[in-house]
């Protein structure tokens, strides 16, 4: 009976794989917890944003990652063509993404059976084969409630001012329960902690950052373990938080300095292990800069130096573009968000 499952990545199609679970696997891969996501449930409207997202910010070039879109969405659009769709995801901010996105497509879609989800509360790239097994002897089939709760949740994540995201959390708090989608309520509320803070202007991870080096200059690498296990739920990949860096060190007014370079300036960074290359090379040199903090970093973490305002911070969280004059911003401590003065 033919299936198709699709997963996070390349590392848990590997883990697929590896457990004897066989379907042809399609590996679901986009960092939508950064660069703008427009609305709607057209893929190709959606890749085409994303792809020039992601060439830019990661130094790639635009072809090869549209291409890449469309090959993937050219397969889960012929979905029909399964007896079975299994979505296999884990718990964090970038699964959780996916997966909303998923069902945000199947729910609007005609009515068909055979939709099944696993859900992990463990990151299947580093599964033993046995877990996996495991993992599919649990799963279930989609309910509507399921493709409702995922269909609002994307409309919210992709809307232009997180207001439906932040009312989206508060409906869900007051549930008071894990509901049919277990991850999703801590990982949404992960997310609108990268709006930047009242009075500091900084997201959530570039507090982290700024706070790791208040104890002294440490290399990038080493912040990066550190502010990762930050987090319960890991989702923020080596590129993705190079990216932060960059906004904090090439600032109008810098809150780190000793990168030698922007991340995205070195071009891409995707390579083997064992790999000698040219971007081989400029990951190691960028990963092993030592950087420390400065007086406007030091000025931020006491609420002295507003970065969002100061630096004129752009960027998009979702379908939310923050920028000067629209600097939406999320009170950490009272779990507000703060609309623009």
């Amino acid at each position: 009976m033919a299936k198709l499952i699709v997963t996070n990545g390349d590392s848990a199609v590997e883990r697929l794989r590896a457990a004897g679970i066989f379907g042809h696997l399609l590996p679901w891969q986009d960092m939508l917890h950064d660069g703008p996501v427009p609305p709607g449930t057209i893929l190709e409207e959606v890749s085409d944003v994303r792809a020039d997202f992601l060439s830019d910010a990661l130094g790639l070039p635009f072809d090869e990652v549209r291409a890449d879109f469309a090959h993937r969405d050219a397969q889960i659009e012929v979905h029909s063509a399964y007896a079975q769709v299994e979505l296999w995801f884990e718990h964090d901010l970038y699964d959780q993404l996916q997966l909303i996105q998923l069902l945000d497509y199947f729910a609007h879609e005609e009515e068909r059976m055979g939709l099944f989800l696993v859900q992990a509360s463990h990151y299947l790239g580093v599964m033993a084969p046995d877990e996996m097994r495991a993992l599919e002897a649990h799963r279930a089939p989609v309910t509507h409630v399921q493709l409702e709760i995922a269909r609002e949740a994307w409309e919210a994540f992709t809307a232009p001012t997180p207001r439906p995201l932040a009312d989206f959390l508060a409906r869900a708090h007051e549930m008071r329960g894990r509901g049919p989608l277990p991850h999703l309520l801590p990982a949404l509320a992960r997310l609108i902690a990268e709006l930047p803070a009242p009075r500091s202007g900084l997201s959530l991870t570039e507090e982290r950052i700024l706070r790791r080096l208040a104890d002294g200059p440490a290399k990038v690498a080493h912040v990066y373990a550190a502010v990762h296990s930050m987090d319960e739920a890991q989702f923020l990949a080596d590129l993705p938080f190079f990216l932060r860096l960059d906004g904090l060190a090439f600032a109008h007014e810098p809150l780190i300095a000793g990168l030698p370079f922007r991340s995205s300036d070195a071009g891409s960074m995707r390579f083997a292990p064992g790999d000698d290359s040219a971007a081989a090379g400029s990951y190691r040199a960028y990963a092993a800069a030592e950087i420390r903090l400065t007086p406007a970093g030091a000025a931020a973490l006491k609420g002295g130096f507003d970065h969002a305002s100061a630096n004129a911070v752009e960027r998009s969280v979702g379908g939310t573009r923050v920028c000067p004059g629209a600097m939406w911003r999320y009170d950490r401590t009272r779990r507000a968000l703060v609309a623009p003065n």
